[in-house]
């Protein structure tokens, strides 16, 4: 066998993010956060300061790493995931909603 092969594994982070759906009228972030820097917290002190306002998440996987999904308003999707990904969050994956039919 010439040269060496990664073979990256699947972990949960991925399973969630591959399984979520498109949400009616919100976007949706799902992140993995960890105890030691990249905590809960320290995403909604990130939302907040982006004046995103009635964010509801749902934790869908406990532990360390725990991963969390964000619903919020359809316009802040795209700063949220740049600015979490700016403060070190790695593992971080946007969804928009479902396009309104005219």
């Amino acid at each position: 066998m010439s040269g060496h092969q990664t073979v990256k594994r699947r972990d949960q982070f991925d399973n969630l993010a591959e399984s979520l759906e498109v949400h009616p009228s919100k976007s949706q972030i799902l992140i993995e956060v960890r105890p030691e820097e990249c905590t809960l917290e320290k995403a909604l002190v990130i939302l907040e300061d982006l004046n995103i306002h009635q964010v509801h998440y749902q934790v869908l996987q406990k532990g360390n790493p725990s991963c969390i999904l964000f619903f919020l308003p359809n316009e802040d999707m795209r700063e949220a995931v740049f600015r979490l990904t700016e403060a070190g969050f790695t593992r971080v994956k946007g969804v928009n909603p479902k396009p309104k039919h005219r």
